[in-house]
């Protein structure tokens, strides 16, 4: 047995690959992710800020907007989302919480019959949105960090709002408020990691990216025309551990840059992911 095939053959649980995608996050417009509290400004709805008063943009509303704009995408991939809802998805994953009690005993059982069945079962009863970004029987594939801002404007803005009642369309006596805002052209690098990705978790996650890159929204208030942001200068690096170059290479070097091979142009690289998936599913339904 050679090296490499031994060290692939240790399991489904270690790392074996991992793909990095960095980018830098504009925002186009003003933005907010909400406190839940009141602003610094003393207005009623505060920005999430760190200790010294910037703005924090959190890897999990990043992941959260990431995860829905895949949900949106995965039709046209001819791949499964549950929605977290199967009655409103039509589709089986134990991600969705009454779904998932109804067949846990089944689970159980094909635990009990061994490593190969448990793994099976779970790759029957989780969609693939959810064997992305993790469900209640699977860890997630994929995780984003925060991101970490390069410019901002160094001040908050605070906008008024009202309460509109639905039936008469006009705002409700004595129910103004005010709300918090960071103004347009923030500025957040971040990365987004993806370990041991088959070819849909590929074309998936780069349908996404191709998304973000043409101009998405994230945040509250984005009805009303907050939180519009596009990725650019986005960079893809990637690690294979069965090449026993690279994976000396990842475990030796001391700096984060030098650990991961680049790509080269991510947009190639998603595209023909893209076009492999498609062209998989225009096969299938040919049959």
């Amino acid at each position: 047995m050679t090296n490499d095939t031994a060290y692939a053959g240790r399991g489904d649980f270690g790392l074996h690959s991992r793909t990095r995608v960095t980018a830098a996050l504009v925002f186009e417009t003003a933005w907010r992710i909400g406190s839940g509290r009141e602003g610094e400004t003393m207005s009623d709805l505060g920005v999430v800020r760190d200790p010294g008063g910037q703005p924090v943009l959190p890897g999990s509303s990043l992941k959260g907007r990431l995860r829905s704009t895949c949900e949106a995408l995965a039709y046209a991939l001819d791949l499964d989302a549950c929605m977290l809802d199967r009655e409103a998805s039509g589709v089986d994953c134990v991600s969705d919480v009454g779904y998932y009690r109804n067949v846990r005993e089944d689970y159980r059982k094909a635990s009990q019959q061994g490593l190969e069945s448990r793994l099976q079962w779970i790759d029957d009863h989780t969609c693939d949105v959810c064997k992305l970004f993790g469900s209640p029987v699977q860890a997630g594939r994929l995780r984003v960090s925060d991101g970490t801002l390069r410019e901002w404007a160094a001040v908050v803005q605070v906008r008024d709002g009202v309460v509109i009642d639905r039936d008469s369309h006009t705002a409700v006596d004595g129910l103004k408020y005010d709300y918090e805002v960071v103004p347009p052209s923030s500025r957040f690098d971040l990365h987004i990691d993806l370990e041991n990705a088959d070819d849909q978790n590929l074309a998936l996650l780069g349908a996404a990216l191709f998304e973000w890159h043409a101009g998405s929204s994230i945040g509250g208030f984005t009805s009303r025309g907050l939180g519009r942001f596009h990725l650019k200068d986005i960079e893809l690096s990637r690690v294979d551990l069965s090449d026993p170059t690279q994976r000396v290479r990842f475990l030796t070097a001391t700096c984060a840059d030098q650990r991961l091979v680049n790509l080269g142009d991510w947009e190639s690289y998603f595209a023909k992911r893209i076009e492999q998936q498609v062209a998989l599913a225009a096969g299938a339904e040919e049959d």
